[in-house]
């Protein structure tokens, strides 16, 4: 039996998330951090670098705290502030400066980055069924280079970056200007992402239709409302 796209019939614009969507740190953040870390003198583990790295993200909302439109050096700075939160319990740095410029510099490349195996067979195949394919994200300014190295930036018509444009998911006013940038209204578009918080959320207040990218089967843990409320896909092929 042939699969059945999970796209809602009329639709004409395709926005995706990016992290956690279309790509993510390979092998992890805390690889990369503990890593550096040591060429600078402090001996951390992966996981425990990690675990550090995830609870200084929550507690900032992640880059949803760089809400106001910035430039690079606003960006850099707010990210010297959640490195420096999460190696403040951590001994041995040399020097914070030259350890964290390394590990920026370092996040900017996409060699750091892995494309989930799926990503550029359903981007190409979306490309060929002539949908708007726009991307929304919250990232900083660095999203523009790595879509390039990545080498899917060809497939996107438009990218909405929070940094950029000074507003963070679930804010719908993010994803209304998404859909100003696609020329279309909110019945004709669906935004895809791992977050229920930022995508399906921010997707619903603006009345955009969602779908739920559930990589790591989280959606059996939901209440049963949640469950219903929700449209999941596992993986992006069932766009396609």
């Amino acid at each position: 039996m042939e699969k059945i796209s999970k796209i809602p019939a009329g639709t004409k614009a395709i926005l995706l998330d990016a992290g956690g969507t279309l790509f993510r740190p390979f092998p992890s953040v805390g690889h990369y951090y503990s890593q550096v870390a040591a060429k600078h003198g402090c001996k951390v583990g992966v996981k425990e670098v990690e675990a550090a790295f995830r609870r200084v993200w929550s507690e900032h909302d992640g880059i949803g705290d760089l809400r106001g439109q910035s430039n690079e050096k606003v960006e850099k700075e707010f990210w010297r502030k959640i490195v420096m939160a999460v190696f403040k319990d951590f001994k041995g740095l040399k020097a914070f400066d030259p350890f964290f410029d390394e590990l920026h510099t370092l996040f900017a490349e996409p060699g750091v980055w892995k494309l989930y195996p799926e990503v550029e067979e359903v981007l190409r195949a979306l490309k060929e069924k002539k949908f708007i394919i726009g991307m929304v994200s919250n990232w900083d300014s660095r999203l523009l280079k790595l879509c390039k190295g990545l080498g899917i930036d060809r497939y996107f018509d438009f990218k909405v970056i929070s940094a950029v444009f000074g507003v963070a998911k679930p804010d719908p006013k993010i994803f209304r200007e998404a859909l100003t940038q696609a020329n279309v209204h909110a019945d004709d578009a669906v935004h895809i992402g791992d977050s229920l918080e930022d995508d399906v959320r921010g997707a619903h207040l603006a009345g955009i239709k969602a779908l739920w990218l559930d990589r790591s089967n989280r959606h059996g843990t939901l209440t049963q409302d949640h469950q219903d409320f929700v449209t999941v896909i596992r993986d992006l092929r069932e766009l396609i």
